[in-house]
């Protein structure tokens, strides 16, 4: 005869699982953000689960914000707050104005210094060279939604400050206005990653959540690098978009 402490943990273990293939299902090429996910019934029927438990489950994400009830017209994955063109060197301000949200900003960290190897190469200067590194934390109307890390060559950027980056706001007008550096462009790659600890803090994320991380290097109008940028997205508040011609094709972490 089994135990109780085996009879009370065999349910939770069957809850996880259940949990489990939910998040599968959802998180599957059938369905985007903003989509309408089946009804109850037919979700019971797919996990092999009762309807109560289902009931629960969509309790459960709707709290966690992956989730959406729309009234008397079921239930929906939360639509993604934030649309990124996947070109960075567009700038976050802009970005933000286009979705008609509000940017803000924190800076978490602003220092000088000498570039690693990697770095060097990407950046095409000497490793050891000067680096500005900028860490700040991106804003949707109060919601973080991103973190961004940039590396400058401090050569080509000689006396920016972090009060000057706070009061501009956009780094890419700075560049533009105050170092004429203009028309930039990027080349990098997107790819879904694990959140470090200090990453789902700042962007309030589950641990388990992966991340879109956006890493490429910007590049000026004379096709000189000037800048290396790291951006790891929320992964229900941004999805990526591709504009291919007459198509586009949202990129969102799975």
């Amino acid at each position: 005869m089994n135990s109780p402490e085996k009879q009370t943990r065999r349910p939770r273990r069957s809850y996880l699982d259940a949990r489990k293939r939910l998040l599968e299902i959802l998180n599957s090429p059938d369905f985007n953000s903003g989509d309408q996910i089946p009804a109850e019934r037919e979700l019971s029927e797919m996990l092999g689960i009762s309807r109560m438990t289902v009931r629960k489950l969509l309790a459960e994400l709707i709290d966690e914000d992956v989730l959406e009830r729309r009234g008397n017209q079921g239930t929906w994955l939360v639509d993604t707050a934030i649309e990124r063109p996947l070109q960075p060197a567009l700038g976050i301000s802009k970005i933000l104005e286009l979705n008609g949200a509000v940017p803000s900003s924190q800076l978490i960290f602003f220092h000088i210094s000498p570039a690693s190897a990697r770095i060097a190469r990407l950046l095409q200067i000497a490793e050891g060279d000067d680096l500005v590194m900028i860490k700040r934390l991106r804003l949707a109307d109060g919601h973080p939604f991103c973190i961004e890390t940039s590396y400058l060559p401090r050569a080509r950027v000689a006396d920016l400050s972090a009060e000057m980056l706070e009061k501009e706001g956009s780094l890419y007008r700075l560049l533009a206005e105050r170092y004429a550096i203009h028309d930039v462009y990027d080349e990098g790659t997107l790819r879904a990653a694990a959140m470090s600890e200090e990453d789902y803090l700042l962007l309030q994320a589950k641990p388990e959540s992966p991340a879109l991380v956006y890493r490429g290097v910007i590049y000026d109008s004379q096709r000189q690098p000037i800048e290396y940028l790291v951006s790891v997205n929320h992964p229900q508040r941004v999805a990526f978009r591709i504009n291919g011609g007459l198509n586009a094709v949202d990129v969102t972490a799975p």
